[in-house]
């Protein structure tokens, strides 16, 4: 009946193989993406560095998007230096545990998926808030949203992909595609 959908079995149900949830495989590539960004390019901020001091390439990467774009990185303030720590070890932490359920089918992630998707959202929109108000006149806002939306836009799709109690098991009432319906 699944001939080749089928990945694992979990409980009575079965798990779709990634082949058969492409949804997914977005979703896995843009949080590998998202670990190395908190995972390393964050540091750059926890840890205080100048970035216009930075002679590795990926201090220049940074001092290039804060000096083009988005100056408040050049001078971090503390409120935005703490978001980035939680960022870096908190995110960085669940970004490589996230990509192994969602690989694996493992529907225990859904609980702190949508936990991680709220706060993710409700701490980019507090940086896009200063960013509009507070930053309006030296920032660059069109480039500063076309670069951070995904990383609000991704953990809403991560959540809507989350919604069903078993996202990953292919039957009624599942979500295993991530499209909300189920290949038959």
């Amino acid at each position: 009946m699944w001939g080749g959908r089928l990945g694992a079995i979990a409980g009575d149900m079965a798990v779709l193989s990634m082949r058969h949830r492409p949804f997914d495989v977005l979703l896995v590539a843009w949080f590998a993406l998202c670990a190395f960004t908190s995972l390393v390019m964050e540091m750059y901020i926890v840890l205080g560095v100048d970035l216009a001091a930075a002679t590795d390439p990926l201090g220049r990467a940074w001092y290039f998007y804060a000096s083009s774009w988005d100056p408040i990185f050049l001078d971090t303030p503390l409120w935005l230096r703490v978001m980035c720590t939680i960022d870096a070890f908190v995110f960085g932490a669940f970004y490589p545990l996230l990509v192994y359920a969602l690989v694996k089918g493992l529907n225990w992630i859904r609980i702190p998926a949508l936990l991680y998707s709220a706060a993710i959202v409700y701490s980019t929109l507090v940086y896009f808030g200063v960013e509009v108000i507070g930053e309006s006149g030296r920032a660059d806002l069109l480039m500063v949203f076309v670069i951070n939306l995904p990383y609000t836009v991704f953990p809403l799709a991560l959540a809507w992909r989350m919604r069903m109690p078993e996202p990953f098991t292919a039957g009624e009432g599942s979500s295993s595609n991530g499209l909300g319906f189920t290949p038959g």
